[in-house]
């Protein structure tokens, strides 16, 4: 590394003495030289900082290690070169440590097993005392020797992590403290594209997973999509400021305006899917009240038109559905109605608990739980709920109406649904955040 720096800050000079030298040429006394000696000047003097911040990195890092000779105390009391010299010094003593450490443990194990194996029979006591005291010996000293090395180890890291502050002190000082640092309003900028774009991906996928709550979960999906979109518009105006700051590139817009629209896009489908969800439960509600042959026939009839996109969504419908996941995080009625539904102690929080307690058979808590799974789905909102009142409903009626219907109405809203759910999913995934979750 500290080679790969060297090189860069050579070149760096390199091109500094050119551009002196090409712009201290008075022969060229035209506008057009003018003007190249003055942008000249004003680069050189960027290339400067940025030659400065290599020389300083390359200077604390090392380019070359120097090697310490003589012994141990020698190592220990050398002054401090570079990181590269000083880790290299501190490796050596670890080694010498390891090396010193490894024999002292022989020597103690085998003292140890010399006081094991060792015998009084048939020998006087004050012999085998006294090769008591000469193995004792040999191992305490043995242990003392680990002691030693242990010393040895922790005077190798202190002079690898105080050769590592230094460097790192170095760095920091020429970096926080040159004209090339970020200043507060390009760091503020960046800090709102960073905040935003998580936002964007947290909300934007909340959105998505909790449309299938009975009641509630329509309105809460409807306001974490609306955080989601207005977070990652206002990610696209920091990314914008930055590419103007010179701090992102025009590829960094292109990708936040395109996460914007794929986002806006992909809930659009999911509207449209919910529009069509809606108008069959409209009509179930109708067919409800089918008791006669010829009525029960109408109103399959009627479920079968349905089953149908194009005769069941007008124009006008697709295009509203597209238009309001750019319009909704705007509208001050959609918010209204959806913080109204979610406001605490409404009471659609019961009516949500007794919906999925009536999907588990029952009532209470332990039906509730048993509904859950029976409601889930990754349908986006305005779908979910729905679909499943649609199944739940169509089978509280006997089943005497057109299952294949049914089931038509149900694919063709869930296909338009994960449509949806994966272009926003998409336009989400254009920030990098979910790179690390999904990877």
């Amino acid at each position: 590394m500290g080679r790969t720096l060297r090189k860069t800050a050579d070149e760096l000079e390199r091109q500094i003495k050119n551009l002196k030298a090409v712009a201290g040429v008075d022969a060229w006394d035209s506008k057009a030289g003018k003007e190249f000696r003055e942008k000249a000047k004003g680069n050189v003097k960027k290339l400067e900082a940025a030659f400065k911040r290599y020389d300083t990195a390359a200077t604390a890092i090392g380019s070359a290690v120097v090697e310490e000779g003589g012994t141990y105390e020698d190592k220990v009391h050398a002054r401090p070169r570079n990181y590269s010299s000083d880790l290299n010094r501190a490796q050596e003593i670890a080694d010498v440590a390891l090396r010193d450490a490894q024999d002292a443990e022989q020597r103690k194990g085998a003292a140890q097993k010399g006081l094991d194996g060792l015998s009084s029979k048939g020998r006087q006591k004050e012999d085998v005392d006294k090769d008591r005291k000469d193995i004792e010996a040999k191992r305490d000293a043995a242990k003392d020797e680990i002691e030693a090395a242990r010393d040895k180890i922790n005077q190798a890291k202190k002079i690898r992590d105080d050769a590592a502050k230094r460097a790192a002190d170095s760095i920091d000082a020429i970096i926080n403290h040159d004209s090339l640092k970020d200043g507060f309003w390009d760091k503020l900028v960046k800090d709102i594209a960073d905040i935003t774009s998580w936002v964007a991906t947290v909300c934007g996928i909340l959105s998505l997973v909790v449309g299938w709550i009975p009641v509630i979960g329509q309105a809460l999906a409807g306001v974490l999509g609306a955080i989601a979109m207005i977070a990652t518009l206002i990610n696209f105006v920091a990314t914008f400021v930055e590419v103007l700051q010179g701090n992102a590139e025009w590829m960094d817009l292109g990708m936040a305006a395109l996460g914007f629209l794929l986002m806006g896009v992909g809930k659009g489908f999911s509207k449209i899917a919910g529009r069509f969800a809606k108008g069959a439960l409209g009509r179930l509600g109708r067919a409800g009240v089918a008791r006669t042959a010829r009525q029960i026939s109408r109103a399959n009839k009627n479920l079968r038109r349905t089953s149908a996109i194009r005769p069941t969504l007008d124009k006008g419908d697709v295009w509203k559905s597209i238009k309001e996941p750019f319009t909704e995080p705007f509208s001050k009625s959609a918010w209204s109605d959806n913080l109204k539904t979610l406001k605490p102690f409404s009471g659609n929080y019961a009516k949500a608990g007794s919906e999925l307690a009536s999907r588990g058979g029952g009532s209470g808590f332990l039906n509730g739980i048993k509904g859950t799974p029976k409601s889930f789905s990754m349908a986006d909102p305005g779908v979910a709920s729905d679909l499943k009142s649609v199944k739940l409903g169509t089978a509280a009626l006997g089943g005497q109406f057109d299952t294949d219907a049914l089931n038509r109405i149900s694919k063709s809203a869930s296909r338009l649904s994960t449509v949806g759910a994966g272009i926003t999913l998409g336009g989400l995934g254009l920030d990098g955040n979910l790179d690390p979750l999904l990877g």
